[in-house]
């Protein structure tokens, strides 16, 4: 069963008030001169599927933007979708199994596997992407 967290032509419903004509002149003159160098790192975008904990048989399409850090370190933005309108869901970072490994006990109880996610999005759409490369 698949359920998306929202539909993809539909913006999402955001509390509080909308911009102003202010603040939107503000954040195109604040685009041309930032150059926003943490986000423009980020070097993939992979979509996954992943499962509630509580519940099992529901599942989310994630969008993760990832910057590889080194060979065994990735962080990752997740968003909703991949539409102007996504929303930040949260962050993950992704380590090799050996880095896990070496984690203390307490700390790895934080952190969960991907393998499931990466076995299913093996496939796993890689938007944008020349489907060779997928």
């Amino acid at each position: 069963m698949y359920q998306s967290m929202q539909a993809f032509d539909t913006p999402p419903v955001v509390p509080g008030k909308p911009l102003t004509v202010g603040q939107h002149m503000l954040d195109k003159g604040a685009a041309m001169l930032q150059s926003l160098k943490p986000v423009k790192q980020m070097q993939q975008h992979v979509c996954t599927f992943a499962l509630y904990s509580h519940d099992m048989s529901r599942q989310i399409e994630t969008h993760h933007y990832i910057t590889r850090l080194n060979q065994e370190f990735l962080q990752c933005a997740v968003y909703d979708s991949d539409a102007p309108t996504a929303r930040l869901i949260g962050v993950e970072y992704i380590v090799s199994d050996r880095i896990f490994e070496e984690l203390p006990p307490d700390e790895q109880k934080l952190w969960h596997s991907h393998a499931y996610e990466v076995t299913m999005s093996s496939s796993s759409c890689r938007p944008s992407s020349p489907k060779f490369i997928r």
